[in-house]
């Protein structure tokens, strides 16, 4: 209820800055809710930052899933395009990753993993306030992580068989995300 009314306020102040407020509809339907936050902060920029974290259990996993990311991402608004109303954006972008998966009685754990790369995305609007945005990040992920396994004892615990490093390099972000539009980017003389 709170964050509502904040919405509200800062929709009704928000002039001439932009702001919009979205989650990643694929992360959602994974059962890991997700909230971003975009801001303008100049002519064709924006800076982006979203948070995930969620509990999975079951299918398709026979276990479970426990998996926490944030990132924070400068875009810059391709010529032609309106900033973060709709048209082509490209970006770079830094994150953090937290998990523990598992999967029968094999798991992989996770307290800080990090990531960078570059993004390309596209906004379509859906009206005057809402919009969808479609998004890529290629990029690295590094950091370690444990592998363990399940004991099947009476107390259920975890035995760790080793400790591991990732040096990944490829897609690290995928984004479809419903955008509520908060501010108004015009500006007097309208869009040019």
């Amino acid at each position: 209820m709170t964050l509502l009314t904040a919405l509200l306020l800062l929709q009704q102040s928000a002039t001439r800055a932009q702001v919009c407020v979205g989650t990643n509809v694929l992360y959602d339907l994974a059962m890991l809710p997700s909230v971003s936050v975009e801001l303008g902060v100049g002519d064709r920029l924006s800076l982006a930052g979203s948070l995930t974290y969620g509990q999975m259990e079951g299918w398709p996993w026979r276990q479970g899933v426990r998996m926490g990311t944030a990132d924070v991402e400068l875009r810059r608004w391709l010529k032609g395009s309106e900033t973060m109303q709709r048209g082509l954006h490209v970006g770079a972008y830094v994150a953090a990753y937290h998990y523990d998966i598992l999967s029968g009685d094999t798991g992989w754990q996770a307290r800080f993993n990090w990531g960078m790369g570059c993004s390309w995305g596209y906004r379509m609007p859906l009206g005057s306030s809402l919009a969808l945005d479609f998004g890529l990040g290629l990029g690295y992920v590094g950091g370690s992580y444990k592998k363990y396994e399940v004991s099947n004892d009476v107390y259920r615990h975890n035995v760790w068989k080793a400790d591991r490093t990732r040096y990944y390099f490829g897609p690290t972000k995928v984004e479809v995300s419903l955008i509520w539009i908060i501010g108004s980017a015009n500006r007097k003389g309208g869009s040019r």
